[in-house]
């Protein structure tokens, strides 16, 4: 019997050329593309995996999608597969996902065959290992507090502000920032303006941050 996937993507052409992966590995997979069509797909598909995205658009994200399938379909096996490599950039960690739900970066993955490695892995209760080996990048370097300042400042925000949101002194915040350009190797002397660069480092490898 063929196993079944369905694909939760908001982004068409990264969420075909996924289901088209699938497919060639022997799944039937159905594509939704929300979170309201994701639950749909679900109750009516019965999948053996469900592959989600972070970033769904307007309504649940696909953390929140993932706790929601996790206590209606228990025996569903769930892998988030998002641009962003530490999930402590979005103010979470793995922990924050349900039990079966396994986080992988879609940088790490390079083939089609990794993808359907990491897929028989997740299924045979397997990916913990594919996400502890992809913990990687200069984000995983920094401390909790360290990515909520950066964050914030990725959302566009002054320091000023940022120490009102956090309840603590714009010396703090600064002392953090500037921890960070030490952590990213970036010189206060250099030709890069520091906190434009650390940004750009934060938006590579989290996205762009939705501001509340």
């Amino acid at each position: 019997m063929r196993r079944r996937a369905v694909v939760v993507e908001d982004e068409p052409m990264v969420a075909a050329l996924t289901a088209s992966a699938l497919e060639a590995g022997g799944f039937d997979v159905r594509v939704a593309h929300n979170a309201l069509e994701a639950r749909r797909a679900v109750r009516a598909f019965d999948p053996d995996i469900a592959i989600l995205d972070v970033w769904l658009g307007e309504g649940p994200s696909g953390v929140d999608l993932a706790h929601i399938l996790s206590r209606r379909h228990p025996g569903l096996s769930m892998l988030v597969l998002t641009k962003v490599t530490d999930l402590r950039a979005l103010g979470m960690s793995p922990a924050d996902l349900p039990e079966s739900c396994v986080h992988i970066p879609k940088s790490t993955i390079i083939s089609t065959e990794q993808l359907l490695e990491i897929v028989d892995d997740v299924l045979g209760d397997r990916g913990l290992a594919h996400e502890q080996q992809t913990a990687s990048g200069p984000l995983t370097t920094l401390s909790r507090s360290q990515l909520d300042v950066l964050r914030r400042a990725a959302q566009g925000y002054s320091t000023p502000e940022i120490a009102r949101q956090r309840n603590c002194t714009t010396s703090a915040v600064e002392k953090l920032l500037g921890s960070v350009y030490l952590d990213f190797g970036i010189s206060a002397g250099g030709p890069l303006v520091p906190r434009s660069e650390a940004i750009r480092v934060y938006i590579t490898h989290a996205g762009i941050p939705d501001r509340p």
